[in-house]
């Protein structure tokens, strides 16, 4: 099996695809590999809702958007991944997970929310507010 995202585009955005996906995520953060055009047009559809996949394709992105940093919060957070830790932690050193986390509970109204923004929040709040 190709571990690319681009040559495994079904498996990257197919809900039931999760251990394959995150070998592929995985491969790519181990690896130091920087998305190309193409795959970072797949991963911005990916639906994911296995925290250790959001932390890992926030961190491929590595965009300022307020939904990313949602998604480095998620993998900051990760226990077993320390890579994964280490890095979101510090692509966050730029961004402001306050005002992300405003953005989502304050400005914008929860039925504008995509499937992917509504995965991602719910994982955060999962992984933050655990009680």
């Amino acid at each position: 099996m190709s571990l690319s995202i681009l040559n495994n585009k079904e498996t990257i955005l197919y809900p039931n695809s999760q251990f394959e996906r995150r070998v592929i995520l995985q491969y790519y953060l181990d690896n130091d590999i920087e998305i190309d055009k193409e795959e970072r047009k797949i991963l911005l559809k990916c639906i994911a809702v296995e925290p250790e996949s959001i932390g890992i394709i926030g961190c491929l992105l590595n965009d300022k958007t307020h939904l990313n940093t949602l998604r480095l919060a998620i993998g900051s957070m990760n226990k077993s991944n320390s890579k994964l830790a280490n890095l979101a932690t510090k692509y966050l050193e730029e961004l402001s997970i306050e005002k992300a986390d405003n953005y989502y509970y304050v400005e914008k109204d929860f039925d504008e929310f995509t499937d992917i923004e509504k995965d991602v929040e719910s994982v955060y709040n999962i992984v933050y507010f655990p009680y």
